[in-house]
């Protein structure tokens, strides 16, 4: 069967264009991420090493701040501009350490574009060796009661040969490389599309 672009191909083309336009925005802007009013964010530069993003980035920071193994990636993601987290897990071993839980991030994406473009980067930098799982954005379940959809960002294998650390490690090169990735492959999507 051949693949045939729909009759709003004009339509979607411009609605993609936007969206690339919106993700390069958005990821070269340099101001406070987690929260406008950051104070720190005013006196140095922004960035995910702060130790403060685990209390700043979560909705109830006394209860559930982020884990710190998994914040700086979580940092990244918002710090985009097109994707808001709302869930994340550094992962965890059982009693006998072997893997139990899966690092992730939960998000919600202002366009499916924008997380085409994330897939492609993590993608990208499985393929070019930086991380040692395959990582994959898909779709999740959320609240009965939210119709928000909700994606995640975890590692799409999960066999004996993964460690906790391996997959944290895997975690920390995303959070390192996502910016730069994310805009180089939306001006590639971007040129294909007009040229």
């Amino acid at each position: 069967m051949r693949i045939v672009r729909s009759d709003q191909a004009d339509e979607h083309t411009s609605s993609s264009q936007a969206a690339l336009d919106a993700m390069a925005v958005a990821a070269q802007q340099r101001g406070p991420v987690c929260t406008p009013d950051c104070v720190r964010a005013k006196h140095q530069h922004c960035s995910r090493k702060c130790p403060y993003i685990p209390q700043v980035l979560s909705s109830d920071p006394v209860n559930y701040p982020i884990e710190p193994l998994i914040a700086p990636l979580a940092f990244e993601l918002k710090k985009l501009g097109v994707f808001e987290p709302c869930w994340s897990c550094e992962g965890h071993n059982d009693q006998q350490q072997r893997l139990q839980k899966l690092p992730a991030v939960w998000f919600y994406a202002h366009s499916v574009t924008h997380v085409r473009v994330l897939s492609d980067s993590v993608r990208d930098m499985f393929c070019d060796r930086r991380l040692s799982s395959p990582w994959q954005v898909k779709l999740c379940f959320s609240d009965p009661n939210n119709v928000n959809t909700t994606f995640s960002l975890d590692p799409a294998a999960h066999n004996a040969e993964l460690t906790l650390v391996s997959l944290q490690n895997d975690v920390a090169k995303i959070a390192e490389e996502l910016e730069g990735r994310v805009i180089k492959k939306a001006a590639t999507l971007k040129k294909l599309q007009t040229g």
